[in-house]
């Protein structure tokens, strides 16, 4: 019974993501559009000296170690505010936010450029998402059961991040040592192979 339970709320927390990553989505794509009515209907235009910039870009060890550390530090954000009543609110956000992105790249994209649009959006995305998505999926799920449990503790306002709440994460050892080697290991699809993978789609495209 009590494994049912479980399969349940995982079912529930897979269709609240996948909900609100399709809204930020859509999202980004009437954000476009409310541009472009803004602006008379003119057609816009993507800056390809930005793209150029972007595709002149050369990684580094130093450009590793900064993506390294704007990983971690989300990361700790992220399970900090887990503990707190910005749990969920945060969680939408992030999720909003990365659909949001996606729906404005593909709006922006895809009519100028059609299916090398498409290919550039893939590439910046790729292959640091195949760590991103298990990487986040497992942080979200440490944070849902944290909402769902938090309804038992007792409510102390002068202890928002009681010693309690901290172990309802269940982020252990060896879990912190595998959560810190994902960020790395995403840093390090992104600096390097994600890179290339971009400024190849951007010669192509531009």
């Amino acid at each position: 019974m009590a494994r049912w339970n479980l399969q349940i709320k995982e079912k529930e927390l897979a269709t609240a993501v996948t909900v609100l990553f399709l809204l930020g989505v859509l999202l980004g794509f009437l954000c476009l559009k409310l541009i472009g009515v803004i602006a008379g209907g003119e057609k816009i235009q993507v800056d390809e000296a930005y793209l150029k910039q972007i595709a002149g870009v050369v990684p580094g060890f130093d450009l590793y170690l900064y993506t390294v550390w704007i990983k971690l530090k989300n990361m700790f954000l992220y399970f900090l505010l887990a503990l707190t009543w910005l749990n969920l609110p945060y969680t939408a956000f992030l999720l909003l936010r990365q659909g949001f992105l996606m729906g404005y790249l593909l709006s922006c994209l895809l009519p100028q450029y059609h299916l090398k649009g498409l290919w550039v959006v893939f590439a910046y995305y790729f292959p640091q998402f195949l760590v991103a998505v298990p990487l986040w999926g497992f942080c979200f799920t440490l944070a849902w059961h944290v909402w769902k449990e938090q309804s038992t503790l007792e409510y102390n306002a002068d202890r928002v991040l009681s010693l309690h709440k901290f172990k309802l994460l269940n982020l252990s050892g060896k879990r912190f040592l595998w959560v810190m080697a994902g960020c790395f290991a995403e840093s390090a699809l992104e600096v390097w192979i994600g890179t290339w993978f971009l400024k190849k789609a951007l010669e192509v495209m531009i």
